[in-house]
């Protein structure tokens, strides 16, 4: 009679008060830091695809304004190509839209189509010199042959994904994937079919070799990752939490995926706290198990536990060009509560850790906010999905279904004409590598005007920062050879960076092994 009642309640009122948060469950402490409104800049050609009158808070020093609109639809994750460019998986159209932006004014110059015709593309990755984009059931890897842009050659990758699935397709229907170069591994993300059920083939994170081979579960018990990224060598992924519990129940998770690791779904959260079994849905998993209490019992506490409901999207590393208060965190974005009495997430938060060997939170702090303009009546005009950071500390951030747009958000020093396109008074020179292609060993040249601050910097096919080759070193006028040995680095294409106070510039090269 108890059960049933307490059903009558949750269904009449569409909200889930009947579990609280326990006092034993260690949330990661919020820190507030001061944000400021600012009017969102609407560029002249996108007023006729964005509300006008846009505002976002966002910290001080920083300025927001429309990157790219017009055809988005569902924008989902976004990267950087090997050529500098930003890329959007776009998942209602099937396409990945590629948008140049080569004078690095926060503004897409324009829109390509550099590759189309896939089912919820919902996350776009570089390796190797390939493009994967991944769908609801295959991975497609896309070739750019003769090097204009396009990806022409599509072929499948990795094909029926959760193929064990009674029910394919439908529930959590977003994918996403994490290329390892050092270890030559390659991560899947398959969320839960349903609310929570046992699900053999679903909810998990599955490992492959980079060439598509060795198939096996890497971690279980993950409603649904949406979000993953390598930070030091390890893969960390953020988790949308399960229903019906409570406006505070289960706390969404960022964590340190391990191999064999079980994450609680359908059964517990935190480190190893039970659901309340007597609600619809999660009666139907008793009785459990003594093989599910020890994985239950083996549940530890999270890198960082926050806001239950806030449905955490992509997640990117900080750089140290982002200033001192983000630069060894990351960031990720919380689309948004619909089944809470008052509505959460709508954001960009930032987690701060005390360097990337860190795997716990010191605190979470909002970075963006603004799209949530009515907590109680549940109104907003954005939600945020996709997210991405360049050298010079600029986000990119998409907002889905309400207002089709990316916006860049950046430090408003920040060099409007930093890229290829520019250089200062006198002649900064980069030249490329040589011998390139080259087998372990080659010589990097450049040239200073006048005497600086140099940072030389080597990047991995999908541009994270893998060497320091000059670290602040203040050069004086002059021509300068770097030899550069690699032969601990596995083969592939690597770029490297030369920057100064006011100029960059990144040059690609190949190591053959």
């Amino acid at each position: 009679m108890l059960i049933k009642t307490v059903t009558i309640i949750c269904l009449i009122f569409n909200i889930i008060s009947c579990q609280g948060l326990p006092n034993t469950v260690k949330m990661t402490p919020i820190k507030n830091i001061q944000l400021v409104q600012k009017n969102v800049f609407v560029p002249e050609k996108y007023k006729n695809f964005v509300p006008g009158n846009m505002k976002l808070n966002i910290p001080e020093g920083y300025q927001v304004k429309v990157f790219y609109a017009g055809r988005l639809n569902k924008s989902r994750f976004l990267t950087f190509g090997p050529n500098g460019v930003l890329y959007n998986a776009n998942k209602n159209s099937g396409e990945v839209l590629a948008l140049p932006d080569k004078n690095r004014d926060g503004v897409a110059d324009t829109v390509i189509v550099a590759a189309s015709g896939f089912y919820k593309s919902h996350d776009v990755k570089f390796y190797n010199g390939a493009m994967y984009v991944a769908e609801e059931r295959k991975i497609i890897k896309c070739i750019d042959a003769n090097n204009d842009g396009i990806y022409e050659t599509k072929t499948t990758f990795i094909d029926n994904i959760a193929s064990g699935s009674q029910q394919p397709g439908g529930g959590h229907d977003t994918r996403t994937i994490v290329f390892n170069p050092q270890t030559k591994k390659m991560y899947l993300s398959i969320g839960s079919y349903n609310n929570v059920a046992r699900e053999e083939f679903r909810a998990i994170i599955e490992e492959y070799n980079d060439g598509g081979t060795g198939r096996r579960t890497f971690a279980n018990g993950i409603r649904n990752a949406v979000g993953m990224v390598l930070r030091n060598g390890k893969l960390f992924a953020n988790n949308n939490g399960s229903d019906w519990q409570g406006d505070d129940v289960p706390p969404e998770w960022i964590d340190i995926i391990r191999d064999g690791g079980f994450y609680g779904h359908p059964f517990a959260y935190a480190d190893g706290v039970y659901y309340n079994f007597s609600v619809p849905q999660y009666t139907l998993l008793l009785p459990i198990s003594k093989a599910e209490s020890l994985k239950i019992n083996s549940m530890k506490q999270p890198a960082a536990l926050i806001q239950a409901h806030s449905a955490p999207m992509q997640i990117i590393n900080s750089n140290k060009n982002v200033g001192a208060k983000f630069k060894n965190g990351i960031f990720t974005t919380l689309r948004g509560s619909w089944n809470r009495a008052f509505a959460t997430g709508f954001k960009v938060v930032y987690l701060d850790f005390d360097d990337e060997n860190d795997t716990t939170a010191n605190y979470v702090s909002d970075f963006v906010t603004g799209f949530l303009t009515d907590s109680v009546a549940k109104k907003s005009w954005g939600r945020p999905v996709g997210l991405e950071l360049d050298e010079s500390g600029t986000f990119y951030l998409t907002s889905d279904d309400l207002t089709e747009a990316i916006f860049s958000i950046s430090p408003e020093n920040v060099n409007k004409n930093y890229g290829e396109n520019f250089k200062p008074e006198g002649d900064y020179k980069l030249d490329q590598n040589y011998p390139n292609p080259f087998n372990s060993t080659t010589i990097i040249s450049f040239e200073v005007p006048q005497k600086t601050v140099v940072n030389l910097e080597l990047f991995d096919a999908v541009g994270r920062s893998v060497k320091s080759l000059i670290d602040n070193e203040v050069k004086e006028v002059g021509s300068y050879n770097l030899k550069l040995n690699l032969n601990n680095m596995p083969g592939g294409i690597y770029f490297y960076r030369f920057q100064t106070e006011n100029y960059s510039l990144a040059k690609q090269m190949l190591l053959i092994k």
